[in-house]
């Protein structure tokens, strides 16, 4: 029988966060000589190839065709992989990879197709957020290696390193200098609880007598923007939301003093480009920076203290916010997540 093509697929359709905190799975020793490959969502193969190193990849969208479940089917049969991670995906492609005959199928045991279509599930309560993202993937590859690693928990520490790409000018575009703009991002996808606009507005108005604030966010990103078109055309304010391409956003993200933003994707691209990155978080169970927060070489948090407060992010204050920002820029915090209750 002829050699498989790939040796490893990995499957993580989901959002660029989550793809961010994924991708460094494949760096577990085991893998060293393995040819791995991965499924991603549609239009994110970006976050593969800015990746270092860049990642082999295929995009597919997460809503099922007919069509496109014969293109997996024929992908897996043409590239027989030994191994399938199924970190995160619609029930088709757990049907796929079973329809294929993929050997080895890995996943976790949380959904009806996990029972039919996987071999080697395990049960992980990743509701519990009792450990990063990262590491619930680590452990998942885990128990489908069947090989304990002696170093495992080294690995953990990975995380993903982004590089931007050559320069296209984005900065000179928007009289902008590397190093001395900061990135304030609002918006997210509403999957959390978010700083109230109005603390973002006030941190602006703090920062923008400094140097320049770029404000960024995508149309999606409209209701929390909303609060701040006020400051569009102030001194000090670059007003680069859904002005930028994807390429683009990465060069202004990796050329920032700093970057300030909630759970969501950009904060993540800031911190694997090594960009000091500020991620404003919520308190409760399953938006725990403790399972989501960033990783990177200069990464914080703040967040508040507690989680039964309807208004529990205002305990967030813009001075707790500000002072985290001027300790990080001054490399006083060089570690991973950092977590500081709110005032």
């Amino acid at each position: 029988m002829d050699k498989a093509n790939i040796d490893i697929v990995f499957v993580r359709m989901d959002k660029i966060g989550d793809l961010v905190l994924s991708l460094p799975v494949d760096t577990h020793p085991a893998l060293a000589k393995a040819r791995v490959h991965w499924f991603i969502t549609k239009g994110l193969g970006f976050v593969a190839e800015h990746a270092e190193p860049a990642r082999s990849f295929n995009e597919f969208p997460r809503v099922f065709s007919l069509r496109t479940f014969v293109q997996m089917v024929k992908w897996f049969k043409q590239n027989r992989p030994r191994l399938v991670v199924l970190l995160h995906n619609p029930w088709w492609v757990s049907a796929a990879a079973w329809w294929a005959g993929v050997p080895e199928r890995v996943g976790r045991l949380s959904q009806w197709h996990s029972f039919l279509f996987i071999n080697l599930g395990l049960r992980q309560k990743r509701s519990l957020s009792d450990r990063h993202e990262s590491d619930y993937n680590f452990d998942l590859l885990e128990w489908g290696l069947k090989k304990p690693s002696p170093e495992l928990e080294i690995t953990k520490r990975n995380y993903l390193r982004l590089n931007p790409g050559p320069t296209q000018g984005t900065l000179a575009r928007h009289a902008l200098t590397s190093g001395q703009y900061r990135v304030v991002h609002a918006g997210m996808a509403g999957s959390a609880l978010n700083w109230p606009p109005a603390r973002y507005h006030e941190l602006i108005e703090r920062l923008r007598g400094e140097m320049p604030v770029a404000i960024t966010g995508t149309q999606m990103d409209r209701q929390y923007l909303q609060c701040l078109n006020d400051l569009r055309g102030k001194p000090g304010v670059v007003w680069l939301a859904e002005k930028l391409k994807v390429t683009e956003l990465l060069e202004i993200l990796a050329n920032a003093r700093s970057v300030v933003a909630p759970s969501t994707g950009v904060l993540h691209l800031a911190a694997s480009l090594g960009t000091a990155s500020i991620g404003i978080y919520s308190p409760r169970r399953v938006e725990h920076p403790r399972r989501w927060g960033p990783k990177g070489p200069r990464v914080a948090v703040v967040q508040p203290e507690n989680e039964s407060s309807e208004d529990v992010m205002l305990e967030i204050s813009t001075d707790l916010v500000y002072q985290t920002i001027m300790r990080l820029e001054d490399h006083e915090q060089q570690h991973d997540v950092q977590s500081q209750p709110g005032v």
